[in-house]
This record gives C-alpha cells, sequence and structure tokens, in this order.
C-alpha cells in the first residue's frame, strides 16, 4: 500500500511537471500560417525589388539584419539602409521570382532555402540571372517575420 501511495504522488508530480512545462511553452499559429507568412515576404521582396521600392525592401529586413552577398563583405541594416536606396535604380530588374524550396519553422526562428530569377538591365541588354540563397528569419514581437540573415548566390 506505501509503494503504491509513492507511485501515485510520482506519476501525479510528472504530470503536473509536464503539464506545466506544455503550460510554458509559448503558442503560436501553426506552422502552415506562418509558412503563408514567410511567402509572402518574399512576395513583397520581388515586387519591391522589380519596383525600385528600396523603403518596402528594407522594411522586411529586422534592425539586427546581416546581408552576406558573393563576392564582398557581408552588409548590416546600417549600410543596407545607406546603400540600397542609391542602388535602386528604376528599370534596373525587369522580372524576379523567388521559389522557397524548404520553410522551416522553429518558434520565433525560420530558415528558408530556395531559388530565384531574376531579368536585369545592363548597358541596354537584358541579362537573365538565376542562382539560390539561405536565409534566417526572425519573428517580431508583432508576430511579422523579417529577415535576420541572408546569404545568396548566382548560378551565372
Amino acid at each position: 500500500m506505501r509503494q503504491h501511495r509513492w507511485t501515485h504522488i510520482t506519476l501525479a508530480a510528472c504530470s503536473a511537471a509536464a503539464f506545466g512545462l506544455g503550460m510554458a511553452l509559448p503558442a503560436y499559429a501553426d506552422d502552415a500560417a506562418d509558412e503563408a507568412a514567410i511567402k509572402g515576404l518574399w512576395q513583397t521582396y520581388s515586387t519591391a525589388r522589380v519596383d525600385a521600392d528600396a523603403e518596402t525592401w528594407l522594411s522586411l529586413w529586422d534592425a539586427e539584419g546581416i546581408q552576406m552577398p558573393p563576392g564582398i563583405p557581408a552588409r548590416g541594416f546600417d549600410v543596407l539602409q545607406e546603400s540600397v536606396p542609391k542602388a535602386f535604380v528604376p528599370g534596373a530588374v525587369t522580372a524576379m521570382e523567388i521559389d522557397p524550396i524548404d520553410i522551416e519553422i522553429a518558434g520565433d526562428w525560420a530558415f528558408s532555402r530556395g531559388v530565384y530569377s531574376s531579368t536585369r538591365m545592363r548597358d541596354g541588354q537584358e541579362m537573365e540571372l538565376d542562382g539560390k540563397f539561405l536565409t534566417i528569419l526572425k519573428r517580431q514581437d508583432d508576430g511579422t517575420w523579417k529577415i535576420y540573415r541572408d546569404c545568396f548566390n548566382s548560378n551565372n
């Protein structure tokens, strides 16, 4: 009888601890909603790039964001704020598509891996570009996702 009582007490304590742990974990919308939001971010990214809308494009970045483009040093958000408005010239990018092949959500963090293609104008000639990317996104206090780290390179 005495051992039975300890078994019940142990089971009750474990159940309470497990319930408490489950209650302590943050409750987020399902992953499908987060994936849809991140896909929407990529659509906005593409549209802003084609429209040469630097303000919208920069709004997709976390204040501590870092871009790691090929062939040059990594650039923090402060450098992006200074350089992007100068670089976004109307008509320079005439089309852009981003296909996020993988989106994985882990609490307030997500990563997105995929491919992109764009049509750019250089010296009056259209140039097709395609490549791949791996991006870490961070959930903001308001629940939105922003780019925290972004690494990409071209296939051509």
